[in-house]
């Protein structure tokens, strides 16, 4: 059966797992204004897509702007997060499952996104 799903929809929470299938991850991120999740490595490219609202996806310390309906994809092995700006953020992060299972970092992107302390 094919799963179809509504991007648009809001959850409660920051992240929300879309797909986790054999083929692809996908998982929506919610950030509020001014949040910033953890830095995190994932061992494959991930895709972003930016439902609503303006932030940055900061890759190794540069600062990439990203704003609402703006697509993006992060290379693998590079440490990167996600920040919001004035606003509620939310994103789309896509990831194929082909990542590398055996590498430390890779593969658990819901477990890579958490807000900052």
């Amino acid at each position: 059966m094919q799963k179809i799903v509504n991007i648009l929809s809001t959850e409660p929470g920051m992240k929300n797992m879309v797909f986790n299938n054999p083929d692809v991850k996908a998982v929506k991120v919610k950030l509020e204004a001014g949040q910033a999740a953890e830095n995190c490595v994932v061992d494959a490219p991930v895709l972003l897509f930016v439902i609503e609202g303006e932030g940055a996806v900061v890759i190794e310390k540069e600062t990439y702007p990203l704003t609402e309906g703006d697509v993006t994809v992060v290379p693998s092995g590079k440490n990167r997060h996600l920040q919001a700006g004035k606003e509620t953020f939310r994103v789309l992060a896509v990831q194929s499952h082909q990542a590398d299972k055996t590498c430390g970092l890779c593969a658990l992107l819901e477990d890579c996104v958490n807000l900052k302390i």
